[in-house]
């Protein structure tokens, strides 16, 4: 995915509370710091790609199998 592909709307944006282990947090914010990217374009972009990935790869399908039983 390139960013040219990626979803950037002018709409609004919906919250949710993000709760991340500290090792995972602690490494979003060297990313931020390193490329001065905020958090949350980086999360976005992060977020997209692995959505993209699991409906290129079928996974979502087999995900909602595996969450009906």
């Amino acid at each position: 995915m390139t960013a040219s592909q990626l979803n950037f709307t002018s709409t609004p944006y919906r919250q949710f509370p993000l709760r991340l282990p500290a090792d995972i947090a602690d490494q979003l914010d060297s990313i931020a710091a390193r490329t001065r990217i905020n958090k949350t374009t980086i999360s976005r972009i992060a977020l997209q790609k692995f959505i993209a990935e699991l409906e290129r790869s079928g996974a979502d399908v087999t995900l909602e199998k595996v969450c009906e039983i």
